[in-house]
């Protein structure tokens, strides 16, 4: 391994350019801040200077990966006056930036939980009281909405819309 001063310019954005690198090869479970600072050159003291551990990094990533994708995903909407244009615009603008950028995509949408029993139940009991069908896949559906709700921090939205939504689900 060849010296090279502490000091080094850029170094931060040479980790996170390598971080970003081996998250796109290999996906984020692989990363390891050691091996990055062998592939830099510098002890990992460095890079450990720059971020502190693992967690810190990928928050970097994470974040650096959300404005690419954020950015992406408007890339020529206002191209169109037309709404319908614009969501289809959006919606090419996404598949082409997730089959560009899988092991990214795949970094920063987390696994949803699985469904629990218990909205299982209810599900199947709603169905049986309104004379509906409840598939797995609405129930699933209704999992996906309701993690949806939970990720809209400082939203407000009340119990009774939210309710309405996933009976407009089931009634689907």
């Amino acid at each position: 391994m060849t010296q090279q001063p502490y000091h080094r310019q850029n170094l931060a954005a040479a980790i996170v350019q390598r971080a970003r690198q081996e998250l796109e090869e290999a996906g984020g479970d692989r990363l390891s801040l050691r091996q990055i600072a062998r592939f830099l050159e510098v002890t990992p003291a460095a890079v450990y200077r720059h971020y502190p551990d693992k967690a810190a990094l990928l928050t970097q990533l994470r974040q650096d990966i959300i404005e690419e994708l954020t950015a992406a995903l408007h890339a020529g909407v206002l191209d169109s006056a037309d709404a319908t244009a614009m969501l289809q615009r959006m919606v090419t603008n996404l598949l082409a930036y997730v089959t560009a950028h899988p092991h990214a995509v795949a970094f920063i949408v987390v696994t949803p939980p699985p469904v629990p029993q218990s909205l299982q139940t209810v599900v199947t009991l709603l169905a049986a009281q309104r004379q509906a069908v409840a598939t797995p896949q609405t129930t699933t559906a209704m999992w996906t909405f309701l993690l949806g709700v939970l990720l809209q921090r400082g939203t407000p939205f009340d119990a009774t819309w939210i309710s309405e939504q996933l009976l407009k689900l089931l009634a689907e």
